[in-house]
């Protein structure tokens, strides 16, 4: 039974495909913007170091070494940032700003990470120094305090958390809509594709007009369709004038018939004759059903659907055969529940006829015919909407029944199966069935009985309509 998801799981995963693939590229994104703004910090960090570091030789330079003392005591200049640490190391006393201890660092011609000591109840915290030998001995340090990746990385996985939850969002919600809209778009192309299955030929998909890959399959689907619309009518055209041109000739053979057999006293001939009238009845009880069943697939007869329950329709039809049941020694039962459908009555008595005939012709000595309401076909509603209950008609035979194989053939015009030849008909009453289902929107069903498989199962055989 077939029930169309909105979200199937080819869906889901190009659902997932779409989140896991925006989720990556939103990372990568972050990270790439992490690295370049880190690289932005750092040599911003390097820059600030090598200036301040750079005034303070210019100024030791100019005024030696009481200069300097004097600048890093009172942090003027550059050297006024209080994120900036001064150490001069190397004489009696050592000169020390925004310091508790002068760091241990190596001569370097570039700034390296450091740890700060600011005090013994402050814990130490992370920075960016670099160390230079001044002329008279002494050792300058010159460094800026938080200038390493880590406490940037702790800002930054602050807002990178809550990017990837924006993200996520984002993408999840984009996936999903990508995902209903393909499952929508798909969706409306297999039920036009189930209507047209059904025999409805006139079934297009909506023009979009988008321009894109569904919108070519639209266009596509459509000249198919209406190709084979074309060529079914024309086929259906052709079947319906022969159909009708043989009724006159028939008649006029019927017509023949009678007059020799009123003429004729041989017995042989009387005989004769007799057979030839039985087969030209055959032959116009064949063309009539084939006209019915052309106008059905049509649609070319007057609505005559109305509240009627099948339990009864059914059980008018088993009184009629009950008496040829007997007359070829098969015990007709019923099984019948009250089920209320809208339907052509007419139609559905002949639908049902031709299901008793049938089983009366190939079953052996038990026909049980049967109606209930409330079972789920596999019609396709439409995404979201479930499929509409239908009620049954069961005719059940004890029959050979039909081969799984075989079982596609037996519905269609004038097919009869192997098993069928010797015994008289046309192949149409399974042809006849099928129609009146289809036009009241439901479905014959041929499957085996219930019984066991080497007791020859019959042949069950459910008219579906929609309730």
């Amino acid at each position: 039974m077939f029930r169309p998801r909105r979200l199937s799981p080819t869906i889901l995963w190009l659902v997932a495909a779409v989140f896991v693939l925006q989720l990556l590229s939103s990372a990568a994104a972050i990270f790439f913007l992490r690295g370049q703004m880190l690289e932005v910090v750092r040599t911003d960090r390097v820059r600030q170091v090598l200036d301040v570091r750079d005034d303070l030789l210019a100024t030791y330079l100019q005024g030696g070494r009481p200069s300097l003392a004097q600048m890093i005591v009172r942090q003027q200049g550059s050297a006024a940032d209080p994120t900036v640490f001064i150490a001069l190391t190397g004489g009696a006393v050592p000169l020390l700003s925004n310091l508790g201890k002068a760091p241990a660092l190596d001569i370097a011609p570039r700034p390296r990470p450091v740890m700060v000591h600011l005090g013994n109840d402050i814990p130490d915290i992370e920075g960016m120094a670099i160390a230079g030998q001044l002329p008279d001995g002494e050792r300058l340090i010159v460094g800026v305090m938080g200038a390493t990746e880590s406490r940037f990385n702790l800002a930054f996985a602050t807002a990178a958390g809550l990017t990837i939850l924006v993200a996520v969002a984002l993408a999840t919600a984009s996936a999903l809509l990508l995902g209903f809209e393909i499952s929508r778009r798909t969706h409306a192309i297999a039920e036009t594709a189930a209507q047209f299955a059904q025999g409805n030929f006139g079934a297009r998909l909506t023009d979009t007009r988008s321009g894109d890959g569904f919108d070519h399959l639209r266009l596509q689907m459509n000249r198919m369709a209406e190709r084979i619309d074309r060529l079914v009518s024309e086929l259906s055209s052709v079947s319906a004038s022969m159909a009708h041109d043989l009724r006159s000739p028939v008649a006029r053979l019927s017509a023949a018939i009678d007059t020799a057999l009123e003429k004729v006293d041989d017995p042989a001939a009387l005989e004769a004759l007799q057979l030839a009238r039985e087969n030209a009845d055959g032959l116009r009880q064949m063309l009539d059903t084939a006209l019915e069943i052309t106008r059905l697939e049509g649609g070319a007869i007057t609505d005559r659907r109305r509240a009627i329950d099948l339990a009864r329709v059914a059980e008018d039809m088993a009184e009629l055969y009950e008496p040829l049941a007997e007359q070829s020694g098969v015990m007709l039962a019923t099984r019948l529940d009250p089920v209320v459908v809208t339907a052509d009555r007419e139609l559905v008595s002949r639908a049902i006829a031709n299901l008793i005939d049938n089983a009366l012709k190939y079953g052996a000595k038990r026909v049980v015919l049967s109606t209930s309401p409330g079972v789920l076909t596999n019609t396709v509603a439409g995404p979201g909407i479930a499929p509409p209950a239908m009620a049954e008609i069961a005719v059940l035979d004890d029959g050979p029944g039909i081969a799984a194989e075989d079982r596609g053939r037996a519905v269609e015009r004038f097919v009869r199966l192997d098993n069928a030849r010797t015994l008289p008909g046309g192949g149409l009453g399974l042809a006849m069935v099928q129609a009146v289902a289809r036009l009241h929107g439901g479905e014959l069903v041929l499957s085996d009985g219930p019984g066991p498989v080497t007791a020859g199962r019959g042949l069950l055989a459910t008219l579906r309509l929609p309730r």
